[in-house]
């Protein structure tokens, strides 16, 4: 199904507009409207920050100047927006919660890369950590550095394992996988090889080996495998490597295989890929 609502995290932090810039690139090859929810309360609360009164303060003075920059922000908006379909609504409260309650009627989500100051905060309010859990449609982080001007998925780079969360990762994504010019699928020390695509259309009784790559190719995806074959280094570091190596734009990944908590306590492909991103990830659980 195509990207027909996308729902973008806007805030008055430094990468509202890099979020805004990839969702018009989205948006312009999808015709999609935009969903805009402005989320005045701050997200987590600084280091310095002690006791009950600190933090009341700071909360307040945080969602007050949210409050008095937003209309300087949708005047941002409506002018990079013009000729686009896009609506702007406020919101008050968590923003992880107020955002899964929007995306069940959006097509994807937009939002930012944690930080990199704060990688290692478990406050379980971080957007890309959460929204995958809990929004009903994929999400799109945007990683920090860096600008969000190139295209997405010229090259999409799909991490793939047989699993639940890999599978709904890669419906969600066929239809930028569909105008990607290049895609190429990672297998990790895969158990079965899914190197050939099975005939598109067998004859009925033919019997054939399901694979990700004759799945792809149902959908009008022509996509190639990268099979790595490393047993002492991590998922999360493969899929790192091999999305520079390959000049990937866009990786296509899984989101927590394993739980969440186990993933912040004993690591994971899933927080090493949200920790170190370079290129926008789509992820789905």
């Amino acid at each position: 199904m195509p990207f027909k609502t996308i729902l973008v995290h806007m805030s008055d932090d430094d990468r509202h507009a890099a979020r805004l810039d990839l969702a018009l690139a989205v948006a312009d090859r999808f015709d999609s409207t935009l969903d805009l929810l402005y989320v005045t309360s701050p997200v987590s609360m600084p280091e310095a920050m002690t006791g009950r009164g600190a933090s009341m303060a700071y909360i307040a003075e945080a969602t007050a100047h949210a409050e008095r920059v937003e209309a300087n922000i949708q005047a941002e908006v409506a002018s990079r927006c013009t000729g686009r379909r896009y609506c702007w609504s406020v919101g008050h409260g968590d923003h992880s919660a107020l955002l899964s309650a929007r995306a069940v009627y959006a097509d994807l989500a937009v939002v930012t890369q944690a930080h990199p100051r704060h990688l290692e905060d478990r406050v379980p309010s971080h957007l890309p950590d959460l929204l995958p859990l809990t929004a009903p449609c994929p999400t799109l982080v945007v990683p920090w550095a860096g600008s969000s001007t190139r295209p997405v998925g010229g090259h999409a780079l799909v991490a793939w394992a047989p699993c639940r969360e890999a599978g709904r990762a890669v419906r969600e994504a066929v239809p930028l996988l569909k105008l990607a010019s290049e895609v190429t699928i990672l297998m990790i020390d895969p158990e079965t090889e899914e190197t050939a695509p099975a005939d598109p259309a067998p004859a009925d009784g033919a019997a054939h080996t399901p694979s990700i790559l004759s799945y792809l190719q149902r959908h009008g995806v022509v996509a190639r495998p990268h099979i790595v074959r490393s047993p002492d280094v991590s998922d999360g570091e493969v899929i790192l490597k091999v999305t520079q190596a390959v000049g990937a734009d866009l990786l296509v990944m899984g989101a927590y295989g394993h739980s969440r908590w186990r993933e912040l306590v004993l690591g994971g492909a899933t927080r090493t890929v949200l920790t170190r991103m370079t290129v926008p990830v789509l992820m789905a659980h």
